[in-house]
């Protein structure tokens, strides 16, 4: 959701200063972190139905229990989606912390 505000925002202060369309990248950024939250709801939902009927740990290497599921789906995309909100956050937005008054 926040992705979301910030693109809307940078959209209208980006048009006003003439900025490139560096705001939509937050979009991107959006879909990562839905795909990172998507991922972690099939992974608690997983470990919630194999702990209430205590299955065996499933073996394949993308079962919603594995450590490269986890890392594949989740973490990667979290990781990204973090890093891509900061770096056009900081393009549109840096001028809020370095402005100082002469």
């Amino acid at each position: 959701m926040l992705f979301h505000i910030l693109a809307k925002l940078s959209k209208k202060f980006g048009s006003v200063l003439k900025m490139p369309a560096f705001y939509k990248w937050f979009y991107l950024a959006q879909i990562l972190a839905g795909q990172a939250a998507v991922a972690h709801l099939v992974q608690a939902s997983a470990y919630l139905a194999r702990s209430s009927i205590s299955l065996p740990p499933p073996s394949s290497f993308l079962s919603p229990t594995s450590l490269e599921f986890t890392l594949i789906f989740h973490h990667v995309p979290l990781t990204i989606s973090v890093a891509i909100g900061l770096l056009i956050t900081w393009k549109y937005w840096s001028w809020v912390i370095t402005d100082r008054k002469r």
